[in-house]
């Protein structure tokens, strides 16, 4: 059997920033808190964990003064108003470009459009978007949502960072003929549509894909669906213990990808693991 592994996978820039400036905060100051979990990675939160770091679900539950970390989707005003009020010594996580894309819908809200963010309705960044739009802008998971809106006749449309393209491609076209007035800011992460194209890419030269990463993870789930839109048998897994030998039977090509919150060494034990097991198959 073939492993392959695809070259952009695993870690972003953001997350790796966000876990280096925790490791950091916890050496620095032993007890660090984060408001809600770091990235959406069950193991390298317990790793962090051990070392210090507290996931919490709200300030109300971290002590005055102490030191928080907002995560890398961001966190609205309103949470760094109550930190600082409180004295708290806040660690911003949020990835840089999670900050444009709330940067971007506050200055269309200023300007008088109603803003639109393509993105899941209960993920962690599209919320912290809405509320730098001052709570005005309107989450949208794809153009069917679009029948429930009242459209103004100014428009502008931003995304949460790891949409695919074609989906904010598809929002436009169907706002195009609705409204008067439509700018959009194409705030979809560069890397995420990179390692989408390259998993996508694999996941028609291989028999068998796999895909590792959270399964809170937003990224990693949409990686899992693309590939296997492909019409390429997908399996989404958290760690290689969860690999059915069975799902090997007919492989003899099989690729990995990651999610952007995967930490290197996960996908390298499930490459592993995955040749452990064809090897175990040729000795029987």
């Amino acid at each position: 059997m073939q492993v392959s592994i695809v070259e952009e996978c695993g870690f972003c820039f953001g997350v790796r920033r966000a876990i280096r400036l925790a490791n950091e905060a916890t050496c620095e100051h032993g007890r660090v808190y984060s408001l809600g979990p770091l990235i959406h990675n069950r193991q390298v939160i317990e790793e962090l964990a051990a070392a210090g770091l507290t996931a919490v679900d709200d300030l109300s539950q971290v002590p005055d003064g102490s030191v928080v970390m907002i995560r890398a989707h961001g966190a609205g005003p309103e949470v760094y108003q109550q930190a600082q009020a409180r004295n708290m010594q806040i660690i911003d996580a949020t990835c840089p470009f999670v900050d444009r894309v709330q940067r971007k819908a506050r200055q269309f809200t200023e300007m008088g459009y109603q803003v639109l963010v393509l993105g899941e309705a209960d993920h962690p960044e599209p919320k912290a978007i809405v509320e730098h739009s001052q709570g005005q802008a309107i989450i949208v998971e794809g153009p069917q949502d679009l029948k429930k809106l009242s459209l103004d006749a100014k428009v502008a449309v931003v995304a949460q960072t790891t949409q695919p393209r074609d989906s904010l491609e598809a929002l436009v076209m169907a706002l195009l003929p609705e409204v008067e007035e439509l700018t959009v800011a194409n705030t979809i992460c560069e890397a995420t549509t990179t390692r989408q194209q390259a998993s996508v890419a694999k996941a028609r030269q291989v028999d068998l894909m796999i895909v590792v990463g959270g399964y809170h993870s937003a990224n990693t789930r949409r990686l899992a669906q693309i590939c296997q839109a492909t019409g390429t048998a997908t399996h989404h897994i958290e760690t290689a213990a969860e690999i059915d030998p069975q799902w090997l039977a007919d492989a003899p090509t099989v690729g990995v990808t990651a999610g952007a919150s995967t930490p290197l060494e996960a996908v390298q034990a499930v490459a592993a693991r995955l040749r452990e097991l064809a090897e175990n198959e040729q000795e029987e």
